[in-house]
């Protein structure tokens, strides 16, 4: 029926991010979490509409902190695990930052997350600018939840059933990566993510996720990017047209429902939270003409509602994802398996 094909949405309203809701529908159930927000537009949700939500606020829980480390071999990958306080068992999302930067830049988003219920840790897998063992590195994700699975590794009961994974760039491939190897990941939610072939070309150490593994991966599939940065700032391009997130959104035919949210004017740069230390290294794309701060919002609503509808079950949040809560700078595309 209308499985397999494809919309193109572009949302109407300015950048209010509020919509009306009916009581308790935080807690509703979904009937099937998989299944494309488009279908609601065609055959309506079943919901009354009656009170009012905001996901670019915090949400109902304090976050707490805590640090570790996994192992792996000689590897050794900290991290830091914002967890709810008072909330349990939580699901879990695990981020990758992009390799050249710390995942500490990314902070805010993973506590935003925290807010509204959820177990989000930032780990920084090793690597370098001169070697990244993409391979490695999804295992070193994979180690992390792992650890975070066993008894009391966290203050927090955690729900092992529901695990998301993130990443920004080449951390949003490793991403990929890990979900295609791991049973225990159930949506993939991805910042800009590049098929990044490094200087020498697809190899063992950095392989191509186009059109395999990601073709292959039945999850749902989350992809924010931009194109300003398809053409060089100071002398490369941070995010090639022939290896971005299109490339990969088009490669994830198996997803049973696939978003793809291009920001207008956002630059590969626009999805790093924090940039108070950044320096050079956060002036190498090219300057956006979005406001970081209309960026940074988008990150937070279409996180939250894509986890609550696709990995918790607990509510469809469709007009977040590509109906009219989605600001006006921003086009988007849904696809579906057959």
């Amino acid at each position: 029926m209308l499985s397999g094909l494809r919309w193109t949405a572009r949302s109407t309203v300015g950048y209010g991010l509020k919509a009306i809701f009916a009581t308790g529908l935080m807690m509703a159930a979904c009937a099937h979490a998989g299944a494309l927000c488009a279908l609601d537009d065609v055959f309506g949700d079943g919901f009354d509409v009656s009170a009012t939500l905001d996901l670019t606020a915090p949400g109902p829980f304090a976050v707490t902190s805590v640090s570790g480390s996994s192992m792996q071999g000689s590897r050794v990958t900290p991290w830091v695990a914002n967890y709810p306080t008072g909330a349990g068992p939580a699901a879990i999302v695990l981020f990758a930052p992009d390799p050249q930067l710390p995942s500490s830049y990314y902070q805010g988003w993973t506590a935003h997350l925290a807010s509204w219920g959820y177990v989000a840790v930032r780990a920084d897998p090793p690597s370098s600018i001169l070697s990244r063992d993409e391979p490695a590195m999804a295992l070193d994700l994979r180690n992390v939840i792992t650890d975070l699975l066993k008894p009391g590794a966290l203050p927090v009961a955690v729900d092992g059933s529901r695990i998301a994974i993130s990443g920004h760039g080449a951390g949003g491939k490793v991403a990929f990566i890990a979900a295609a190897a791991d049973s225990r990941i159930k949506t993939v939610f991805a910042f800009d993510p590049l098929n990044d072939p490094g200087t020498s070309g697809y190899t063992t150490t950095q392989p191509s996720i186009v059109p395999q593994p990601v073709g292959s991966i039945a999850l749902p599939t989350g992809i924010l990017g931009e194109v300003l940065d398809e053409t060089s700032g100071m002398g490369v391009a941070c995010a090639p047209a022939s290896i971005n997130y299109q490339t990969i959104f088009s490669a994830a035919t198996a997803a049973p429902a696939a978003y793809e949210w291009s920001l207008a004017g956002a630059s590969y740069m626009s999805f790093v939270p924090d940039k108070s230390t950044c320096g050079f290294a956060c002036s190498l794309c090219n300057t956006p003409t979005l406001p970081d701060s209309d960026a940074y919002a988008f990150m937070r609503s279409s996180a939250v509602a894509f986890l609550q509808t696709h990995l918790q079950g607990t509510a469809r949040l469709c007009p977040w994802l590509s109906g009219t809560s989605v600001p006006d700078f921003i086009s988007v595309l849904e696809s579906s398996a057959p």
